[in-house]
């Protein structure tokens, strides 16, 4: 993959906790089909993205104790990129209109799970993704940690890690290959 690594470490660090956040794509996305300007045909990404959050001290190797966290407070968002990375996809402009080229769900909360060698933990998923035309993309998943001065007039929140997928192609309906079964 050409541009950037299938993982960054931390963007920044919140002042007062002295943790170091990691996010990795654990299920990446293969491929797609279109699912058109429609809004009843929703075809989803195929398999779902899943991205695992790690959380470590600063300066250290150890992971955190995952129930320490307080993990309401974290959100993942995606957005649509091109494959190399360098150019946002979300938005189609055809004036006078802009039509959203990301459907579905476009953010998460964490969940407590285990992996497939039964080790614990926080995963975000995305299980309604679509995307509207046919192309080669990657997703970019920014991380945000709501902490209280966020609810503030004017706020902004802070990006504290963030990674990109790998990238895949959405196929047209006659292009499509069908599904994996993962």
């Amino acid at each position: 993959m050409s541009g950037y690594p299938s993982h960054y470490p931390s963007c920044g660090q919140e002042e007062r906790d002295e943790l170091a956040y990691e996010l990795v794509v654990c299920q990446q996305p293969l491929h797609a089909r279109m699912c058109g300007f429609g809004e009843k045909d929703r075809r989803p990404i195929d398999p779902p993205p899943i991205v695992q959050l790690i959380v470590r001290e600063k300066g250290q190797e150890t992971w955190v104790d995952l129930q320490s966290l307080q993990t309401p407070f974290f959100v993942l968002h995606v957005t649509l990129w091109s494959a190399d990375g360098t150019e946002e996809r979300n938005i189609i402009s055809n004036p006078p209109k802009c039509t959203r080229v990301l459907m579905g769900s476009l953010v998460s909360s964490p969940s407590l799970l285990k992996n497939t060698q039964g080790q614990q933990g926080l995963y975000f998923a995305f299980p309604d993704l679509s995307i509207r035309t046919e192309g080669q993309y990657s997703l970019r998943f920014p991380l945000i940690k709501l902490v209280s001065s966020d609810f503030q007039p004017d706020a902004k929140s802070k990006i504290i890690a963030q990674v990109f997928s790998d990238p895949f192609t959405v196929y047209s309906a006659k292009k499509f290959p069908g599904m994996t079964g993962v």
